[in-house]
């Protein structure tokens, strides 16, 4: 199996192929894996991520192209400016997909364009365009002007990115906002003068043994049917359902994660507002048979018109929970802001939930925060300082910085800055989940509830969330691997109980032609998190 990566220089305005050798391929399998050991080759260290020597690599895998279920998942990677250190960046949709039918498994951009440039890849050929008409335009309207009507797939920027917002993301999927959210891989797009990519393909990704990957598929789908309460509540609620249960266990961040209970978790628990915010299922990408992903809008009050696909849990987390606010529609309103400017919602409402504590406890004043009072549980105040973030608007400059760099500058708020390594924390209350507190402490993105598994998700129900002996071990071998794998697959990370890593492993056999374990996985995960 020959994997191709397109290579391309936007300094020169030039391209080419080289193919990945076997040996990387099956050390690394792709996607995140494979991202990883590009930005590890080609980027020095010290390199400044705004620099022309930083990269951006998109990252397929050997799933993606072939149909398999659940396989709509890409990986970006790139050296962040929200943290200075390696960064890793997951979204949904089409992406991927479309890389493989152009025939490619990874697509490395470095440089810097002279003038706002998108990319156009057919199959292997690549046109450099002109994107100062689109600069200042919306990803989504970005997005539609690149792909023009023919199929394929896009990724663009917003205004946050080519205003080098440090957590600016990249989305694609058109109207649905998928994110590659974390870490300000839209800034590093910004600074490359880049607004957006199209991929297209019209090539067959090659599947070794169809009867093998035939039955792999049915494997999925017999624990779908035999798991119906699963599917049932991950198409009717989506990933918030269970936060009325979050909170319940005091493991929902709250108020600036001063606590790990809400009292208003019923105005935004998927599962509780469903009669009044009835939701469209939308899949996330292509191949999904139990969707989670839903699109609302809102029909009446002061939110009108507000819509967003989701929101799921982190920014239900983030925009909710985090900032004491319960009102489901400005949620929605907030959610919109973020995607159509370009950020991350997750570091931007934990960067407003710093700012809040800090103007409670005396560390800011009227005069820093352009005369506007600070709290807790007000949503206008929330779109306030958010449309003052992603305009860079007076005291949104300083929001702009997200937690640590504002905190660097606020003294005396170190202790309550929630993030690690810069990058702020998922959302799981850890003082009574070791084994999320040792994910966040070594994950080497950051405050990532999400790089080592979620362990939160299995010790808050099966009783070992304080037990200590043990839980390195545990985080190791046991939880960390099989997200690993999941984005080296790569694969939804919702699916765990109907995609397992046996049936994973069948799959990348059956598309390789290759003999893969569960085992193989386990080096492969620690290969990657070494």
């Amino acid at each position: 199996m020959e994997a191709r990566i397109l290579k391309i220089d936007l300094t020169n305005r030039s391209y080419g192929i080289e193919v990945i050798p076997d040996k990387i391929r099956k050390q690394f399998l792709g996607g995140r894996g494979l991202g990883a050991y590009l930005l590890y080759k080609e980027v020095p260290a010290k390199t400044d991520p705004l620099s022309e020597q930083n990269h951006l690599i998109f990252a397929a895998g050997p799933a993606n192209g072939t149909g398999f279920y659940f396989s709509s998942k890409v990986s970006v990677t790139t050296k962040s400016p929200l943290t200075d250190i390696y960064l890793f960046a997951m979204s949904s949709g089409s992406f991927g997909h479309w890389m493989k039918r152009a025939g490619l498994w990874a697509i490395d951009i470095e440089g810097i364009a002279k003038k706002p440039t998108y990319i156009d890849i057919d199959n292997e050929k690549v046109e450099f365009k002109d994107a100062t008409p689109l600069w200042g335009k919306n990803p989504a309207e970005a997005q539609q002007a690149m792909l023009g009507g023919k199929k394929g797939a896009t990724a663009a920027i917003g205004a946050a990115g080519e205003k080098l917002i440090n957590y600016a993301a990249i989305f694609s999927e058109g109207q649905y906002y998928r994110a590659f959210g974390r870490g300000g891989s839209g800034c590093v797009m910004g600074a490359k003068k880049l607004k957006g990519i199209v991929v297209s393909g019209d090539r067959e990704v090659e599947i070794a043994d169809k009867a093998r990957f035939d039955a792999a598929k049915a494997a999925v789908m017999a624990n779908i049917k035999a798991n119906p309460k699963w599917a049932k509540t991950q198409r009717d609620h989506g990933t918030g359902f269970d936060i009325d249960l979050m909170s319940e266990r005091a493991i929902l961040p709250t108020r600036n994660w001063q606590k790990g209970t809400f009292e208003g978790y019923a105005g935004i628990c998927t599962s509780l507002t469903d009669s009044v915010w009835p939701r469209k299922s939308i899949p996330c990408g292509p191949y999904c048979p139990a969707t989670c992903s839903h699109y609302i809008q809102i029909e009446k009050g002061p939110y009108k018109g507000a819509h967003c696909d989701g929101p799921e849990y982190e920014t239900l987390y983030t925009l909710g929970s985090n900032l004491e606010i319960s009102n489901y529609d400005a949620i929605i309103a907030a959610a919109q802001l973020c995607d159509e400017f370009g950020i991350d919602s997750m570091t931007a409402g934990l960067t407003l939930g710093f700012a809040i504590e800090c103007f409670e406890k005396g560390l800011i004043g009227l005069k820093d925060t352009d005369g506007i009072p600070l709290r807790f549980g007000d949503a206008e105040l929330m779109m306030t300082l958010l449309n003052k973030m992603v305009r860079q608007e007076g005291f949104g400059k300083k929001l702009a910085l997200g937690v640590k760099k504002l905190s660097e500058e606020i003294k005396g708020s170190e202790e309550f800055a929630m993030h690690v390594k810069g990058l702020e924390l998922g959302g799981y209350e850890c003082r009574d989940l070791n084994g999320q507190a040792l994910q966040f402490a070594v994950c080497a993105r950051g405050g990532c509830h999400h790089a080592y598994g979620l362990p939160a998700r299995v010790e808050a129900y099966d009783g070992t969330s304080t037990k200590v002996e043990g839980k390195a071990e545990w985080l190791a071998k046991k939880v960390c691997p099989g997200q690993m794998m999941n984005d080296c697959f790569p694969s939804c990370s919702f699916r765990r109980l109907v995609l397992t890593q046996p049936i994973q492993a069948e799959a990348v056999s059956a598309i390789t032609g290759e003999p893969w374990s569960v085992e193989d996985f386990g080096k492969v995960a620690q290969r990657l998190a070494a």
